[in-house]
């Protein structure tokens, strides 16, 4: 394996340090008691993000995670974690997981939802959707459908009436408050530009507050993870099972052919017949060695690199070999681990589930020294690295 990234554990302040907690982390201190050990991480950790010295990312499934849907009397406890992450996290992010595949790096916009979503959701492909919406429900044909849609036409229609494009004439993922607000109408009117009104309709996309009030409370939608999380234990339960059946039929073979060529007597191979399962042993022996390498998986399955990144890919398959030693049964819950250790090498600093970080510290997966074991033992660690001069690569 490679370096486990200890000379990138201590980092000099050329950049903020750049964290990224585990879920069970921002659980524990959204509501702990002065003084309580929580607590106290909570209240460093808090200053250090204000004055910059630290960044601590959000991510797609830690929302989701900690979140999650409520009933009512839990309104305000759901608001009050949601309140803790854009408190401790502002608009950093990591990218949703798959996005690293595609080059996308650690954000200070806040982009932690799937890009392929934010497209969808650019304020142009808005106004469209809303254009033909509503010339739908005006039961217009599709000629007038067409010149309905046309800007100036649209904005004329939109000049005519003050209650115009304050309402979405369909279920908005990112809420109403965006048409609301009267940001909607402001741009189409040519009052702020392109650029203004992306940036705020993202922010009702990735603002934690609002994600909850939107996706959970007003809409009553289930929570997206539930799924994702099962597929990818499901994912990983099946390639550990093949894993572990091609190694035992790659034994058998090798046993095969150890017990023909030490034959004695009668059953002694004749010279012919011993030089070649000689070198159909030698060959047996190097596929052995390549399939119980994480590097030559990922080289000769190049999925995993194509969805998380060469560097976020090796460490998906270190972890199905660790699995595999340690003879450990996959959990649902995995899954999301495994999600969570994707950002490894994109974090100065990483915590994760105690059980799976004990799993990747043990089996050296790349980059596990940047793992802190315990939210108790975070602040030293951050406190280390920021007194540290080792430079950044």
């Amino acid at each position: 394996m490679r370096s486990s990234g200890s000379a990138f554990e201590a980092v000099a302040q050329l950049r903020p340090i750049r964290l990224h907690l585990d879920t069970s982390d921002y659980a524990a201190m959204y509501g702990a008691l002065p003084g309580s050990p929580a607590a106290k991480v909570r209240d460093f950790l808090k200053p250090m993000a204000e004055r910059g010295k630290i960044q601590i990312g959000l991510s797609y499934h830690v929302v989701f995670e900690l979140l999650q849907k409520a009933a009512p009397e839990y309104r305000e406890d759901r608001l009050a974690r949601a309140r803790l992450l854009v408190e401790l996290c502002g608009k950093n992010a990591f990218p949703y997981p798959t996005d690293l595949g595609q080059g996308y790096k650690f954000s200070t916009e806040g982009l932690w939802i799937p890009r392929i979503e934010l497209e969808d959701f650019e304020v142009e492909n808005i106004v469209a959707h809303y254009a033909d919406a509503v010339a739908r429900q005006l039961n217009l044909s599709r000629q007038q459908r067409r010149a309905f849609s046309r800007r100036r036409n649209l904005v004329n229609w939109a000049r005519a009436d003050e209650r115009r494009l304050r309402e979405f004439p369909w279920t908005a993922p990112f809420g109403p408050k965006f048409a609301e607000s009267g940001e909607f109408r402001r741009y189409v009117l040519g009052e702020i530009t392109r650029a203004e009104a992306n940036a705020k309709l993202r922010c009702y996309l990735t603002d934690p507050v609002n994600i909850y009030n939107t996706w959970f409370d007003q809409y009553g939608m289930d929570n997206p993870i539930v799924d994702r999380r099962d597929q990818m234990a499901s994912k990983l339960t099946l390639m550990l099972s093949e894993l572990k059946q091609m190694l035992a039929e790659q034994a058998a073979l090798r046993a095969g052919l150890r017990s023909a060529l030490t034959a004695t007597g009668v059953n002694a191979l004749s010279t012919p017949a011993r030089e070649k399962l000689t070198a159909l042993e030698r060959d047996a022996k190097t596929f052995a060695s390549e399939i119980q390498s994480p590097e030559e998986l990922t080289k000769n399955v190049p999925r995993w690199k194509e969805l998380f990144g060469e560097e976020s890919g090796l460490i998906a398959a270190q972890i199905l070999y660790a699995f595999h030693k340690d003879g450990r049964e996959i959990k649902n819950s995995d899954g999301i681990d495994l999600i969570h250790a994707m950002y490894l090498p994109h974090a100065d600093l990483w915590r994760g589930d105690k059980a799976f970080s004990t799993l990747l510290m043990n089996n050296r997966i790349d980059f596990c020294t940047r793992i802190v074991r315990s939210l108790a033992e975070l602040p030293g660690r951050i406190e280390a690295a920021v007194a540290s001069s080792v430079p950044l690569r």
